[in-house]
């Protein structure tokens, strides 16, 4: 073959990667702007034209990042092999990765719209958490709750669409004429010279010594858009690269350099700088308390604006005659997350308990072990199946005394994945709760949960459809929630009503206490703020226990040390990473990449603007750095190390304790 027959193959192949280039960054500027039409009703703010385009920019430039890496083997195989005339192979390696970019560019833009629907977020290393789940329980919510029929679709005809696309113009020379045009003095030199530089520029997605990172993607007033702007595949490895930094067994501390937490904490243990000593009881020692954890219940029902939908009628009722803490944070994100808080009093920093396991020597700070010493029975209830997340095995070794089930209240619902109806499990309570016994009861519910299948005109639900909402609250309501779902969130709070009234009849002297588990990842309307998408309500309620509105700010991680200062007798020692919600001059509540105040919330994002909202105004801001994110990390450096590394502050061994 001679030397221009060859110099004609390689400008013909590289027209095509031309072409490649420019239907990828096409296919990605499509997808953000279905995107962000899917979703508009979050944005918050009032976006001008020169924003739209930044917005767009810099998404581009992380799209040019994921395109470079489908076009990295095609683009050396024709530099390497074009001299030697080995077109075919070009052709076929080309031809191999463009089908391989439309189907996985098809499959992962489909589920990230998915992902976010549900958490809020593009990848994020709550992602890995599926990989403990319910397999069954995660497939029955997929298959009713997310369209699996319409995705496919979309799926199919995309990669159809695509497939044929490149089909079509893969003879089409408008770009290779172009290409032939370009005949001056060392032009070939030139061209590939040129190509060779936009590669680079590409895979790195600039044109300065920086490449485009995560950081550079909170460019917008709107957090909305800010989350649109990240591609999928980078938002993907980033989530993986977070999951290893936080779950690394032997890696160093992501929250905090070695030499500052050594001076941070010089004890000799983490159980040093826990302990605490009780002040005394402050109410008569009840024989049972009740702790109900609910599954995806927020703040935001009980807020006194949304009242009028009554879809939480009984628990504001009994935030009305106890004590509320309204400026409460959940411990994580998801369920597992925030019960093992709970149920460890470790913080949540991003490490899921079941990836750590059984191994090595539980945490003392316990609920289970340190109420045990109160002289509590400890019971876990929960309405689902124990093999999820290991939640049963985990329980046990952290040293709850019984466990009762979904399987003891007759297993699943009749559609349903993930346990039985709330009323069954309260039923569980009644039945195995030894009145003439001190008992720390842990209630862990599962009916607000996709695939949502209890059946709401069988439970008295009141509308039949959302045109029967409150003419008051419409206003209030844009779609976001179907009434299936709002539905739920009503069932829940039903069950949790009837619960009650039957419970303190039959324990005359016990306690009552209800969190929700995390943001239900659903809200009335599409702008939920970040108070509204962030808080969980803490309610106490029973004998002694006062009526008031407390804005003391806390998290999952004060509930047992407020409890353990409620009824211990003065000079009971235990451990505890929070305070008692009743600790004068307590001033904050720490969770994962959240921190509450008496006036402000913040949310600290992984590489992005930190968020901060006035709890008195509501109004919302983003501010760059806070020294509050300081405080923030110094509490998860030590709930990092004594997960992953144990409670011995001197080791030097690198080996995993728990």
């Amino acid at each position: 073959m001679s030397v221009a027959l060859k110099w004609n193959g390689f400008l013909k192949e590289l027209s095509n990667l031309i072409f490649f280039w420019f239907f990828g960054a096409l296919f990605f500027v499509i997808f953000r702007g279905v995107f962000i039409l899917f979703f508009h009703k979050k944005i918050a703010h009032s976006i001008d034209f020169g924003e739209w385009i930044n917005v767009f920019l810099m998404g581009f430039r992380f799209d040019c990042t994921a395109i470079a890496y489908f076009l990295l083997l095609p683009l050396i195989l024709l530099l390497i092999l074009s001299p030697f005339g080995k077109f075919k192979i070009i052709e076929i390696i080309r031809k191999i990765h463009q089908v391989l970019f439309v189907i996985s560019s098809t499959l992962i833009c489909v589920v990230t719209i998915n992902y976010f629907k549900e958490y809020g977020d593009q990848f994020n290393h709550f992602l890995f958490l599926g990989l403990y789940d319910d397999k069954k329980a995660v497939l029955n919510t997929i298959l009713v709750d997310f369209h699996p029929i319409i995705n496919s679709l979309i799926i199919i005809i995309t990669i159809i669409l695509g497939i044929f696309i490149f089909k079509y113009f893969e003879n089409k020379e408008r770009i290779y004429r172009f290409l032939r045009r370009l005949n001056f003095p060392k032009s070939k030199f030139v061209l590939i010279t040129i190509v060779l530089i936009l590669f680079v520029f590409g895979i790195r997605g600039s044109v300065t010594s920086i490449p485009v990172l995560r950081e550079y993607s909170g460019i917008s007033t709107d957090n909305f858009l800010n989350k649109t702007i990240i591609n999928p595949f980078r938002s993907l490895k980033y989530a993986i690269k977070d999951f290893n930094r936080l779950n690394a067994l032997s890696g160093k501390n992501p929250y905090m350099d070695d030499n500052l937490f050594k001076a941070a904490f010089p004890k000799d243990k983490v159980t040093d700088v826990l302990k605490k000593t009780a002040q005394g009881s402050t109410i008569e020692k009840p024989k049972q308390i009740f702790l109900v954890v609910m599954e995806s219940y927020d703040s935001w029902p009980l807020m006194d604006k949304y009242q009028g939908f009554h879809f939480a009628d009984n628990l504001y009722a009994i935030a009305k005659n106890g004590t509320h803490f309204n400026h409460f944070l959940a411990s994580g994100n998801t369920t597992i997350d925030s019960f093992g808080a709970i149920m460890t009093n470790v913080p949540n920093c991003g490490i899921n308990l079941s990836h750590i396991g059984t191994a090595g020597v539980p945490f003392e700070t316990s609920i289970f072990t340190q109420f045990k010493k109160l002289g509590y029975e400890t019971n876990f209830y929960y309405g689902g199946f124990l093999s999820w997340e290991n939640i049963g095995d985990l329980s046990k070794y952290y040293g709850v005394d019984n466990i009762y089930s979904g399987v003891d209240g007759g297993g699943k619902t009749d559609t349903g994945g993930w346990g039985i109806e709330d009323e069954k499990l309260f039923n569980l309570v009644m039945q195995h709760t030894d009145k003439n016994k001190y008992s720390l009861n842990i209630i862990l519910t599962t009916s607000y949960h996709a695939p949502y299948t209890v059946d709401l005109e069988a439970k008295g639900f009141p509308y039949k459809s959302t045109d029967d909402f409150p003419p008051a609250m419409k206003k209030q309501y844009d779609g976001a929630m179907n009434r299936k779902e709002l539905g739920h969130l009503w069932y829940g709070d039903k069950a949790i009503g009837d619960f009650v009234k039957k419970a303190e009849k039959e324990f005359t002297s016990s306690i009552f206490n209800f969190t929700g588990d995390h943001f239900g990842r659903k809200f009335i309307n599409s702008k939920p703020n970040l108070y509204e998408k962030s808080s969980v309500a803490y309610i106490m309620y029973g004998k002694s226990i006062p009526k008031s509105l407390n804005l003391t700010p806390g998290s999952h991680i004060d509930i047992m040390p407020t409890l353990i200062e409620l009824v211990a007798p003065k000079g009971f020692e235990y451990y505890s990473f929070g305070e008692s919600m009743f600790t004068k001059g307590k001033n904050e509540g720490i969770a994962f990449d959240k921190m509450i105040e008496s006036n402000n919330l913040y949310y600290f994002p992984k590489g992005s603007n930190i968020e901060a909202i006035d709890l008195n105004t509501f109004k919302e801001t983003n501010i760059k750095k806070s020294n509050l994110e300081l405080k923030h990390n110094k509490l998860m450096a030590l709930a990092w190390y004594y997960t992953m590394k144990g409670n011995d502050l001197k080791a030097t061994k690198k080996t995993v304790k728990h």
